[in-house]
């Protein structure tokens, strides 16, 4: 499950506690894993794919829309069987069509299996996106995506809600398999292309050369700092990483430490000196924002929406290239630990805005203005 998922869940668990009876239609695969988890009082309408795997096509999760009730229809991501469904659900019923690319339209993205995009929008994507009476951005910069591709519907900028960490008990330093006398370097998401783990593991070997190479008089070395990479492989992408991290000599300071669980997650953010998210694009980035929570300063490239951490002395923002990551590496493990600490008190601030109470109240105005023609929310753009 990556950061759409999860953001969809905490959405409807958002409209639940307003008062709103939600439904979530979804179609999953064999290689999905498990079912993601919703508010009780939210609906679940689960279909397995029966054909076109890639597409994600269900024939079922059709006949069961046919007998639902809807007055708004609230739909995540794009290019899939489901999306086209929530198009024809809303055109049928002629009620609201509230959609979220979910970062779908970034440059990046649209390179990415275009052949395949190309394909969806001729024969649905395109006119749903029209379509759709408003259209829901994760951030500014998806804003700009959106604008870019050439609609011109409302959008209501709506991040995700992130929730703190869990409260009852002290978060314990160290993950299992990570050298608890080193400091830590952490990233935490999906083990995909896209997520540029290549790009961060040759700023990673280019900033232990350095050390070693004496351009420091104390150097961020292996011995006194660790490169920890969590989260679950994604189509066999980890062989590639582990290949590259031997080939470049990497395998005393790298860690790889697989999926982790709830509790494993906030852990590892709570033991981390340091985060990085070295993705190609992100619309948002829930774990750069965990990671924010958890007073952890934050390495991000402007392939992400989160000039903030550089505008706040947060964390870096910079180009997703090796050279620049490392630069930005350099930088974050030679300042002093008092400096960095610095810098995750404001990461902690500024994530704030993003806590579920604030999200809640923007999103259930959208949904007031839609259904009831109520004022038009501040979140909302039209220009």
């Amino acid at each position: 499950m990556g950061g759409p998922v999860n953001a969809m869940a905490a959405y409807t668990g958002l409209l639940a506690e307003a008062g709103y009876p939600v439904t979530v239609y979804s179609v999953r695969k064999p290689t999905d894993g498990g079912s993601f988890r919703l508010d009780p009082r939210v609906g679940r309408v689960e279909e397995g794919v029966e054909a076109w795997n890639g597409f994600r096509r269900s024939a079922a999760l059709w006949r069961r829309e046919q007998a639902a009730e809807i007055n708004l229809v609230h739909s995540h991501g794009l290019w899939a069987d489901v999306n086209r469904l929530a198009d024809h659900a809303a055109r049928q019923r002629s009620v609201p069509h509230l959609l979220a690319p979910c970062g779908m339209l970034a440059p990046g993205a649209l390179r990415h299996h275009g052949w395949k995009k190309v394909l969806s929008r001729f024969w649905f994507q395109d006119r749903a996106l029209r379509a759709a009476q408003c259209l829901h951005a994760k951030s500014r910069q998806e804003y700009e995506h959106i604008r870019s591709f050439g609609l011109r519907n409302p959008v209501a900028i709506i991040p995700n809600p992130i929730a703190p960490p869990p409260v009852g008990g002290p978060l314990v330093r160290g993950p299992q398999s990570v050298v608890p006398n080193r400091r830590t370097v952490l990233f935490l998401g999906r083990m995909h292309r896209v997520k540029g783990l290549a790009r961060l593991v040759r700023a990673w070997a280019e900033v232990q050369r350095s050390a070693v190479s004496g351009r420091w008089s104390s150097g961020p070395s292996s011995a006194s700092w660790q490169l920890v990479l969590a989260g679950p492989d994604e189509g066999g992408y980890r062989r590639e990483v582990e290949a590259l991290i031997e080939e470049l000599g990497c395998q005393n300071s790298v860690m790889l430490i697989g999926e982790l669980d709830e509790k494993q997650k906030w852990n590892a953010l709570a033991a981390a000196d340091l985060f990085v998210m070295p993705s190609d694009f992100e619309n948002f980035g829930n774990a750069i924002v965990e990671a924010m929570l958890c007073a952890v300063p934050v390495v991000a490239t402007t392939g992400t929406p989160w000039e903030e951490l550089k505008r706040m002395q947060a964390g870096w923002w910079v180009e997703p290239r090796v050279e620049t990551l490392a630069d930005a590496l350099r930088e974050a493990l030679t300042m002093p630990d008092a400096q960095r600490q610095a810098m995750g008190q404001r990461a902690f601030k500024l994530a704030d805005q993003f806590r579920p109470s604030r999200i809640g109240a923007d999103l259930v105005q959208v949904y007031q203005w839609l259904l009831s023609g109520a004022v038009r929310p501040a979140c909302v753009r039209c220009d």
